[in-house]
């Protein structure tokens, strides 16, 4: 019995393996799934270069930044560098200066981005 025991234990992995990878998989057909995962890795900038949405992933994106959720996140952000803001001491010399990225930070890419497909008709 003890020579079977690597046996079974190599096919009970080689069953889960399988398993696992086909479950994977089947998530990845799931647009909303997939273009989810897309969105956190673009963010994390897991991504590397990338010039255009998916376009499995324009509805998505579409979605996203024309509903609640990207108006949600923008002002998440907006209230915790606000926050932050509020605990930076001036000296008042006259010397202090805020730097802001303008793109996102203080205008909004929405108008460009509807009038270009969303992140897909940029390069078509």
């Amino acid at each position: 019995m003890a020579k079977s025991q690597p046996l079974f234990s190599l096919l009970l992995f080689i069953f889960i393996s399988g398993t696992i990878s086909q479950s994977i998989i089947q998530l990845s057909r799931d647009h909303d799934v997939y273009c989810n995962s897309w969105r956190f890795s673009v963010e994390t900038n897991d991504v590397g270069y990338w010039d255009q949405v998916p376009s499995r992933c324009v509805s998505y994106v579409q979605d996203y930044m024309t509903g609640d959720g990207y108006r949600s996140d923008s002002e998440v952000a907006a209230s915790y560098a606000l926050g932050f803001a509020k605990t930076v001491e001036i000296a008042g010399d006259g010397k202090d200066a805020w730097v802001f990225d303008v793109d996102e930070t203080l205008l909004s890419n929405l108008p460009y981005y509807a009038v270009h497909g969303f992140g897909y008709a940029i390069c078509h």
